[in-house]
């Protein structure tokens, strides 16, 4: 059971995002016109524009991870979405057939993950490694032979701000809900915890692994979308590192690799504008070299997974004094 008030491993990723935000907004002061760049209404919008597929596709990712497990193929697999989508839309002239095309492929590709890990009991890292590495020579070769394929005038309008940002809020909210307040979420996190004992009080382990890796397929065939409606095109670099962000995010937010209860929703939020935080950040102080990028996001998540840990297996110490001590009632 999840214990409150939040432990310390809970407040590091708000110590940690604010900490980077008022870093960079104090670093981006434009001392010519007094102005923070980082608080502009421009930047925010961006900001907000570029962390939107990290925290679509994480909201996937994260039934995955909270269940111990991990899916690297979210990259590869927005990738085959989007193409094959695209290619559906033009060669049937029904512009239209792009997103419940690419919602299928990403919903197929996530069951296939669940059913073999479920199923053949193959480690989630090997298997979705292998799949990222086999779709996206797929990916490349049905590239050479389409091209980039641009995307219809019809969907244009799924660009526009408002229409945007009202399916990214509504994404959000039905994610948050599915995994907080629903079964799905909540056996998941058991599976983290313990599969064992969870399996024993009568939760469908098997199942609710292939219901996560699903989830995780489907938010990676809206994140195709998100990407084709603001690129406006497929391109060789669709999803490239992408798998890597999305998990970065997560564990950034402070979600443990052992997943559980450490697992949150909010915590994809926090993880992912971090993120995009330090990039914009860096690039408002000219310091946007993807090196210097990539060093500091790998910094920054290895302290906090290393202040998590401690602070977590603090947490477990206490716990199992509590336990001792108050095992022992009464006297002898």
């Amino acid at each position: 059971m999840k214990k409150f008030p939040p432990g310390f491993q809970d407040i590091v990723p708000f110590i940690a995002f604010f900490a980077i935000f008022i870093f960079f907004m104090i670093a981006s002061h434009d001392e010519r016109t007094g102005a923070f760049r980082m608080l502009t209404a421009l930047n925010l919008r961006t900001v907000l524009d570029q962390t939107m597929l990290t925290i679509v596709v994480a909201c996937g990712v994260l039934f995955v991870v909270a269940q111990g497990s991990i899916d690297l193929s979210v990259g590869v697999n927005l990738a085959l979405s989007g193409v094959i989508g695209m290619w559906a839309a033009h060669a049937a002239g029904v512009p239209f057939l792009v997103i419940p095309v690419s919602l299928l492929v990403g919903l197929a590709a996530g069951v296939f993950n669940g059913v073999i890990v479920s199923r053949f009991k193959v480690p989630s890292f090997m298997l979705t490694l292998a799949m990222l590495i086999g779709i996206r020579g797929l990916v490349n070769y049905i590239q050479t032979k389409t091209h980039a394929q641009r995307l219809p005038d019809e969907l244009l309008f799924l660009n526009t701000p408002a229409v945007k940002t009202a399916i990214f809020i509504a994404i959000v909210l039905i994610m948050a809900y599915v995994f907080e307040f629903t079964r799905t979420g909540r056996y998941g996190r058991a599976i983290g915890e313990n599969e064992t004992a969870a399996r024993f009080v009568g939760v469908p382990v098997g199942k609710m692994k292939i219901v996560a890796f699903a989830l995780s397929g489907l938010m990676a065939g809206m994140g195709a979308l998100f990407y084709v409606v603001t690129v406006g095109s497929t391109s060789q670099q669709m999803g490239v590192f992408l798998e890597m962000r999305v998990v970065m995010a997560i564990f950034l937010g402070g979600v443990l690799v052992t997943g559980g209860f450490s697992a949150r929703f909010y915590k994809i939020l926090l993880g992912s504008f971090s993120i995009q935080i330090i990039i914009n950040g860096l690039a408002l102080v000219n310091k946007s070299d993807a090196l210097i990028s990539q060093s500091v996001q790998g910094l920054l998540l290895l302290l906090i997974l290393l202040v998590s840990s401690l602070a977590g297996k603090r947490t477990a110490r206490g716990d199992d004094d509590h336990t001792a001590t108050s095992g022992q009632v009464g006297p002898r």
